[in-house]
């Protein structure tokens, strides 16, 4: 047998990585595997606001500082939510990678080797193309398809999938600063682009990324991305180059809150981030969530009992994962996006609602059974004002 380890972590991505810091960081044997970096993701590389409030901001990474979030309906009406320092946008390259570095130096012991199976046996053997290794813990963070979910549970079943593609486009830092406002920009187009999903558009500091995430089993993404880029006028600004890389991936994206029932940890296994399927799903933004569950997987190890995790996550961000699902077909139908940005048009307090969904300032739960309600006069009153003072 090759090396003990106290954990192994099976996949170094945000999630992965935040997970084997906190271990190591605390004195724990823990091997990172992952023969990725550096590499690029399907991904527009939004880091909320809260991102800084709840982690240690990596060093030397390129982003761009968000003020302002820009939603667009099927008929071009937009709204435009203001959001000081919302967050910021990052080449996931360069920020996964800076995390996978941020975790060798705690003293993670990083393994650039691919695992190819994991086996429970008195603990757990996990094997690489090269080697084989031991530990008490594994932890999956190896994303969609995860092999060390498929090993212990089966993979998660298709219904609860959506599809992500993007390009990553170079421009000069000139023509971002006057093309490209610092917003991250949504458009809820409908057929013929993207039948359910959205467009996005995220400025970086010398890169714009372009992408679409959509249902399983919609039309050619590549091709509807494409007629994107060549037709609607937000597109006029993007130079795409003759050669450019389409990435695409599937992504958890639950249809039903019965799916954050299944179980995300055992007796000597967890599930974080995509693994867990721990991706919002009403807007499909999964960085915060995958570096939160590694935080907290760690936290739960580190107490002793790995099933707590299953307590911390679901009090730390489940109100997102439970709601997100019952919400997301109803939030995605034309008509209920189209009303919304009408009334964002006419009340700060509903900019600042759909900003609060979007952004996820506020967790689902608190938004709907608290601040909605108390929202809904001021909202009406807000409306009525600016219709009066059209007429």
């Amino acid at each position: 047998m090759g090396k003990k380890f106290d954990v192994i972590i099976v996949g170094g991505g945000p999630a992965g990585s935040t997970c084997a810091y906190y271990l190591a960081k605390s004195g724990a044997k823990v091997a990172l595997f992952d023969d990725s970096h550096p590499r690029e993701k399907p991904c527009g590389g939004g880091v909320p606001k809260r991102f800084f409030d709840d982690f240690e901001v990596p060093e030397h990474v390129p982003s761009r500082v968000i003020d302002w979030i820009i939603v667009e309906d099927q008929h071009g009406h937009m709204v435009k939510l203001p959001q000081k320092f919302g967050g910021v946008t990052i080449m996931r390259r360069d920020f996964d990678h800076s995390l996978f570095l941020k975790a060798k130096k705690s003293g993670a012991v990083c393994i650039e080797e691919r695992v190819i199976s994991v086996q429970e046996k008195d603990g757990w053997i996990v094997k690489t193309g090269k080697g084989t290794y031991e530990c008490d813990l594994l932890v999956g963070a190896d994303g969609y398809p995860s092999l060390v979910r498929r090993t212990i549970m089966g993979e998660i079943p298709r219904k609860q999938l959506a599809l992500a593609a993007g390009y990553h486009i170079p421009h000069d830092t000139v023509h971002m600063k006057k093309r490209f406002e610092d917003a991250i920009e949504l458009y809820f187009l409908g057929e013929p682009y993207v039948k359910t999903g959205y467009v996005w558009i995220f400025p970086k500091l010398d890169y714009v990324t372009v992408g679409m995430g959509t249902a399983l089993g919609s039309k050619n993404i590549k091709r509807s991305l494409d007629r994107f880029v060549r037709t609607h006028p937000a597109a006029r600004r993007i130079i795409m180059p003759d050669k450019v890389d389409l990435h695409s991936h599937m992504i958890p994206l639950a249809n039903s809150p019965r799916f954050f029932d299944l179980p995300t940890s055992g007796k000597n296994w967890v599930l974080i981030g995509d693994s867990a399927g721990h991706v919002n799903p009403i807007t499909g933004e999964g960085i915060y969530y995958a570096m939160m569950g590694g935080k907290l997987a760690a936290k739960a190890y580190l107490e002793g009992d790995v099933k707590k995790y299953e307590r911390y996550w679901r009090k730390e961000y489940g109100g997102d994962m439970y709601w997100g699902s019952r919400l997301k077909n109803f939030f995605y139908k034309p008509k209920v996006i189209d009303i919304a940005i009408e009334i964002g048009k006419r009340s700060d307090t509903m900019r600042d609602i759909l900003a609060d969904v979007i952004a996820s300032r506020v967790s689902y739960d608190r938004l709907i059974f608290a601040k909605i309600p108390v929202s809904l006069a001021k909202i009406i009153f807000e409306v009525t004002v600016s219709l009066l003072k059209k007429k």
